[in-house]
């Protein structure tokens, strides 16, 4: 592939990934597969960097048109949706008491 043509493809895929950042569907726009992103991305800064931005402009877009604390959790559960941690303890009963106690205390999310 030439490499205007890689240039006109990735600038397409940044500009769907824009309005949609899911990955999937902005390469299907380009017409590559996920793994050819991936690989674009790790052999390309400028262009992983671009997606970033992307991403982090599209966010930065919806927290300011809805309620910020709902729209953080939702678009960027791995930092703001609560941590389980679940260790093994001999007591099996009590293990099961922690987890529904646990399930009621998160019922809201």
């Amino acid at each position: 592939m030439t490499a205007p043509k890689m240039a006109s493809l990735k600038a397409k895929y940044i500009e769907y990934f824009e309005d949609v950042p899911v990955q999937k569907y902005a390469a299907m726009v380009v017409a590559r597969d996920e793994d050819t992103i991936i690989r674009w991305k790790k052999e390309d800064p400028e262009f992983a960097d671009a997606v970033q931005r992307a991403k982090a402009n599209w966010i930065r877009k919806r927290v300011i048109a809805s309620k910020a604390e709902f729209a953080l959790e939702r678009l960027e559960n791995e930092v703001f949706s609560p941590k389980v941690v679940l260790t093994h303890e001999a007591n099996l009963q009590d293990t099961r008491e922690k987890i529904r106690a646990f399930l009621d205390d998160t019922s809201d999310y």
